[in-house]
């Protein structure tokens, strides 16, 4: 069973990011929680002003909470629970999230405070530098209608294997095809024979049929060369893991992430490594 941990700030893309996940973790099966922080600075205006201020702040977002999780319990089945919180945005969600060991961040990619020099946002980047539970960022004009195929773009880990290991359980109820690419620039490009090997060990230990590999050589713009690729495949969802090294850093950068349109429209599933 699930535990999906969805951030509302009562913006149109928290809003739609809550729809997306509740409609995934209707099929997935499992539990919601949501949580809406007050920011510092929010609480330290409330503050300085009467107390009442921010007791009136602390109601009204309490009722709207409420009043989204009963929404959802009564649409989708299963329990919804919510809770408030003060402090940093990106620390507050990853540490609740690390802290009561939940499965999922689902969280939209725009919110206040939107920084538009990335598609992604700055709060959710920061997020992700965070979190020790895999996060799934939803933009605005996504909707959930299932997932047929699934793009894994790797820059050969040997966690590899326990990441697909993961996304094999996670989109199974799907029965998704999952198109793993890896890309390289050619001066660290596996050859043939390494790469024939490794999908024949990883094959063998996931023993998940639909899976197609690829072998993608990207000389200047990987960032272009996966959104290509996705494009091609008509995937409806992107997976990275994120290392503590590695081209994730690129992708999602400002300086690329303007020039990835696919990010606009399409979620990404963001696995951590772990040690």
């Amino acid at each position: 069973m699930d535990r999906f941990l969805c951030p509302v700030d009562f913006s149109a893309y928290s809003l739609n990011a809550l729809e997306y996940a509740a409609k995934l973790l209707q099929i997935r099966k499992g539990s919601m929680m949501l949580i809406h922080i007050f920011t510092e600075k929010e609480f330290t205006q409330a503050i300085e002003g009467e107390e009442s201020d921010f007791n009136d702040l602390k109601t009204h977002a309490k009722e709207k909470l409420r009043s989204l999780s009963e929404e959802i319990e009564n649409e989708y089945g299963f329990e919804c629970d919510f809770v408030l919180s003060i402090g940093n945005m990106e620390n507050t969600i990853s540490n609740y999230a690390n802290k009561h060991d939940y499965d999922l961040i689902v969280m939209g990619t725009q919110g206040h405070g939107y920084n538009r020099k990335t598609i992604i946002g700055s709060r959710t980047l920061r997020t992700l530098k965070h979190a020790a539970v895999p996060v799934l960022t939803i933009p605005l004009d996504a909707d959930f209608k299932g997932w047929s195929s699934v793009v894994y773009a790797s820059d050969y880990s040997d966690k590899d294997n326990i990441t697909m290991q993961k996304l094999v359980s996670f989109i199974y109820p799907f029965r998704s095809r999952i198109n793993f690419v890896h890309v390289s620039h050619s001066k660290n490009f596996l050859s043939e024979r390494s790469y024939e090997d490794f999908k024949s060990e990883l094959s063998t230990f996931l023993g998940y049929e639909k899976i197609s590999y690829y072998l993608k050589e990207y000389k200047k713009d990987i960032s272009s060369g996966i959104e290509e690729f996705v494009s091609d495949q008509k995937g409806e969802l992107l997976v990275l893991l994120k290392r503590k090294r590695n081209f994730f850093e690129k992708i999602l950068s400002s300086s690329v992430s303007t020039e990835i349109s696919y990010l606009s429209t399409h979620p990404l599933l963001i696995y951590q490594e772990q040690d």
